[in-house]
């Protein structure tokens, strides 16, 4: 069990396949500013062998080249939340502001990044100021405000990630979104856009899988973001919600699902 009665919320296994690194999920309360912690515990006997305060909240995340990574969650919870998995780079989000600005709350939402250096550490490594790059606006539309959502770095380099459009009156139809992007200035390969909140994301070489709130599980073809298929989520004749979901081979994906289940699923 994790230290945390709230529980857990990322797992990263660690190189020696003996321990695992796992975000913690409690957040303190306005009194107590301290971020939550992310521990290593041993796989055979869930002893504590680590632990790390990083110097904000983040969300824990795997790299390209296996490596744990923290990204830093923003002020904003899951609005500002960006985890990327499979990254050349830790990826998160940014508030550019104008020099002259003097209101705080203004600003723009930008993709940041940074790049990863040197060998591959035992510890989850978190971006440093001085190593942190402008990459582009998170939002692609001017007159739009893009809330944060899960993503994954695809082979070319290119970034799928899904967020929300924010709205006064909430979610709007069409307002949850699924892009591919280009790392040069972000542009949109392909657009994909329903009326419900991804909870969850990867690929592999030709296939998007997406996890919504509402149960269903929507594959999209990495090239052009066509559905290939989509289903609600079901555990014998209950429809369960994804709240996790990761690509473990040809067709075959695990699914984490909101009443605390791993399932074992075919993606074909």
């Amino acid at each position: 069990m994790v230290p945390d009665e709230e529980g857990g919320r990322e797992i990263v296994v660690a190189a020696d396949e003996g321990s695992a690194w796992i975000g913690l999920i409690r957040r303190p309360g306005m009194r107590d500013r301290v971020p939550q912690s992310v521990v290593r515990l041993s796989l055979a006997d869930g002893r504590q062998h680590d632990s790390i305060v990083p110097s904000s909240f983040v969300s824990l995340m795997r790299c390209a080249d296996g490596r744990p990574a923290l990204s830093p969650d923003g002020r904003n919870g899951a609005r500002s939340r960006f985890p990327v998995r499979g990254g050349s780079r830790i990826y998160f989000l940014s508030t550019r502001r104008p020099m002259d600005e003097r209101n705080p709350r203004k600003g723009e939402h930008w993709v940041t990044a940074m790049d990863l250096q040197g060998p591959v550490t035992a510890r989850p490594v978190e971006p440093l100021d001085s190593s942190v790059r402008w990459m582009f606006p998170y939002s692609w539309e001017p007159d739009e405000t893009h809330f944060g959502g899960p993503g994954v770095e695809a082979a070319d380099g290119t970034l799928v990630h899904a967020g929300t459009v924010y709205h006064g009156d909430g979610l709007q139809p069409g307002g949850s979104f699924v892009v591919r992007r280009e790392t040069t200035v972000g542009r949109p390969r392909w657009v994909f856009r329903t009326d419900r909140k991804a909870t969850a994301l990867d690929a592999d070489a030709a296939t998007v899988y997406v996890g919504y709130d509402d149960g269903e599980v929507v594959a999209l073809d990495l090239a052009d973001g066509a559905v290939r298929w989509r289903q609600r989520l079901t555990v014998g004749a209950v429809f369960a919600i994804p709240t996790a979901l990761t690509v473990t081979g040809t067709g075959r994906l695990l699914i984490g699902t909101g009443d605390g289940r791993i399932l074992e699923c075919s993606a074909a």
